[in-house]
């Protein structure tokens, strides 16, 4: 046996199978897997037992297999591994297949067969974590596959979705081929748009083809998944061996659902960020140009105005230069309430604050009424204001003050940018009539003007736009003319478009669907009383009126309009003095209140409540008027509801103020 196991190749000794394990012998073999050059050195290593040369923290489970296997095998075979430590301290990893062999000399043996494994067990381990990593990167891959290029065998490695099983179990075939089954897949569960290029990608030359340029690539595609809608999947396609030529590849599946819609939503939200900032940039940048052209265009009439006074104060003994002078002003301060008016509607468009008052009345009139307002400036200019109405009789239901402010922008442009001897024309007509009794109408504005360019078009209907200055065209205005007839019309539910050409004039046409009415024509706004007789300019009777105003140059300018006219007028700088001074009066002193809304310590509203909480007869049916710059409907309503009769904006028209003030009186002596 020695001289035997002398010439063998690898490790072989042999040890006694009891309690001492004592080992009887060792070949060289072995002495140099332990690093020994002599069996002197060995045993020193070793002690000269079996369990010397084991790794104490593998010995209790060496020896436990070891027994195990002996004991379940009849012929009494063991294999392990475990590690060793060599002379110079190294630690080696060996395998060991033993076998009991029972001897007449030395009694029960184990022969053992020894060598060294290190770097096998290395490379096993290198493989296992490789495999672990591998594992781990896939973990995301519902369904991997093994692809033999070649034949089209399929070899699965995971199986998390059974679509692919379902398909080869129809097919009748345990390891179908690929190159059939996934062309099935696809037509029926892939979404139509997508199905092509799933197709075009597991096409096996294009696999081969784009495999051995890039080693690897993905395919992403919607798929249908029946009740649950549409799953985003990605298809991933791998290269392996290392060939000129791809004989195999791994194929996975793996749903992105989830990332990919978490991508869109992140996505949007970008994109949603990024156009707010740059309609904020846009706005921001239309808003300063606004600015700086209302800037402009306020100061117009403003110097206007105070160029005028001054040469008004300088001329004062000149009659004729007087009035011219006065006109001047009076005709800048219009337009400069023109310009607050536009600002203060567009607010309340924009915010959704404005109502629709419908009433019944006739378009012709509205059509009219808006008309007569600019034959004045058109004649001015040397422009024809031409009509052509084409409208059968009878009245429909509409907002009117809203369509003549519609109407009455459209003629205000084409009036403004249609040079002298030019022409504008209003035209109208009825389209058809619906059996739920409203009817089309169209509307038209056609001047034969300086026209619009193609790149303002798209420009046209935006807030605080315009396409010239008031300094390059000699007009005047906020650039808010054609929004607020835009939003007024979509208000309505009627519709504009324009066609124009530079130099050659401009066409706004409106279509508007209107509510017929039979009835007759609604009574005017209880609100705005008839234009004033000659005589109403004048008090009627000797009466006492308290303005309650806070600022000194209103209240001055009140007062002397009041007295002028013949009223008696005593002042309250604040909503506090107002209620004292009523307080402190006798019953019916006073005739009537003009209230100023903002003041710096008790309010219109507040001092109006407290005013008629007084316990008195007369302050129940004292007239109250709100004399204000608020003019919203809704400063309106707060006046009502505050216990005030009706609601004036400043700055007031002295024949309407004074018309208001004799009307309210005369009903409450009427009334008494």
């Amino acid at each position: 046996m020695e001289d035997f196991a002398s010439q063998m190749p690898g490790g072989f000794f042999v040890y006694r199978a009891d309690e001492q394990e004592e080992i009887l012998y060792v070949n060289d073999v072995t002495l140099d897997i332990f690093g020994c050059d002599t069996e002197e050195q060995f045993r020193t290593l070793t002690r000269g037992t079996f369990g010397g040369l084991v790794h104490p923290d593998d010995l209790e489970a060496v020896r436990a297999s070891i027994d195990n296997q002996v004991a379940s095998d009849k012929r009494q075979l063991d294999f392990v591994e475990y590690r060793i430590t060599r002379l110079d301290g190294a630690v080696r990893w060996v395998d060991d297949y033993g076998r009991l062999v029972r001897t007449k000399d030395y009694g029960e043996v184990y022969y053992v067969l020894i060598r060294d494994i290190t770097e096998l067990h290395e490379s096993r381990d290198e493989n296992t974590r490789r495999a672990e990593v591998i594992e781990g990167l896939s973990v995301d891959f519902s369904s991997i596959y093994l692809l033999n290029l070649k034949t089209g065998g399929m070899r699965p490695y995971r199986l998390q979705n059974e679509t692919f099983q379902t398909i080869a179990s129809e097919l009748g075939r345990e390891k179908p081929d690929w190159r059939t089954l996934l062309p099935i897949y696809a037509e029926r569960y892939i979404v139509e748009e997508d199905r092509e290029r799933y197709l075009r990608e597991i096409d096996s030359e294009h696999i081969r083809g784009h495999l051995a340029q890039t080693r690897s690539y993905t395919v992403e595609y919607r798929m249908m998944d029946g009740d649950n809608g549409i799953r985003y999947m990605q298809m991933s396609v791998v290269m392996i061996g290392d060939g000129p030529e791809p004989l195999h590849a791994v194929m996975g599946y793996r749903d992105i659902t989830e990332h990919t819609l978490r991508v869109q939503r992140e996505t949007a939200e970008k994109l949603n960020m990024e156009l707010a900032l740059e309609r904020e940039k846009n706005a921001n940048e239309v808003k300063s140009e606004f600015l700086f052209n209302l800037s402009h265009d306020i100061r117009t009439p403003m110097n206007a105005i105070m160029g005028f006074t001054d040469l008004a104060k300088r001329h004062i003994q000149e009659t004729d230069k007087l009035k011219e002078y006065l006109g001047k002003v009076d005709e800048s301060s219009r337009h400069l309430l023109s310009l607050i008016d536009d600002l203060l509607e567009m607010s309340q468009l924009e915010y959704g604050r404005a109502e629709m008052k419908l009433e019944a009345c006739d378009i012709r009139e509205q059509i009219d009424m808006t008309l007569d307002m600019f034959r004045a400036e058109a004649e001015r200019k040397g422009l024809t204001l031409a009509e052509d109405l084409n409208l059968p009789e009878g009245q429909v239901s509409m907002d009117a003050s809203r369509f003549r402010r519609v109407l009455g922008n459209l003629l205000d442009n084409a009036v403004k940018f249609t040079p002298a001897g030019g022409t504008v024309t209003v035209s109208a007509k009825r389209l058809g009539v619906s059996e739920s009794g409203y009817a089309r109408y169209e509307f038209a504005v056609a001047d034969t003007g300086v026209g619009i360019s193609e790149e303002f078009k798209a420009r046209l209907y935006r807030e605080f736009e315009r396409e010239e200055t008031s300094t390059r065209s000699g007009g005047t205005g906020t650039g808010l003319g054609l929004a607020i007839a835009k939003r007024l019309l979509d208000m309505m539910g009627g519709s504009i478009a324009v066609e124009s050409t530079k130099g050659q004039g401009t066409t706004f046409t409106v279509d508007l669907p209107l509510k017929l009415a039979e009835a007759a024509k609604a009574p005017a706004d209880a609100g705005q009383p008839p234009a004033p007789a000659a005589e109403e300019h004048r008090a009627v009777g000797q009466r006492r009126i308290l303005l309650v105003e806070d600022i000194e140059i209103n209240r001055m300018l009140a007062e002397t309009i009041l007295e002028e006219a013949g009223f008696l007028v005593e002042s309250a700088p604040d909503g506090c003095d107002a209620v004292d001074m009523v307080r402190d009066h006798p019953e019916w002193y006073y005739d009537l209140v003009l209230m100023d809304i903002q003041m710096p310590v008790m309010n219109g509203y507040e001092a109006t409540r407290a005013i008629r909480a007084l316990n008195r007869t007369d302050t129940k049916a004292l007239p109250i008027i709100a004399l204000s710059a608020n003019s919203r409907a809704e400063d309106k309503r707060m006046s009502i509801e505050s216990g005030m009769n009706s609601h004036m904006a400043k700055p007031f028209d002295v024949a309407h103020l004074i018309s208001t003030v004799n009307g309210h009186i005369a009903e409450t002596v009427r009334e008494a």
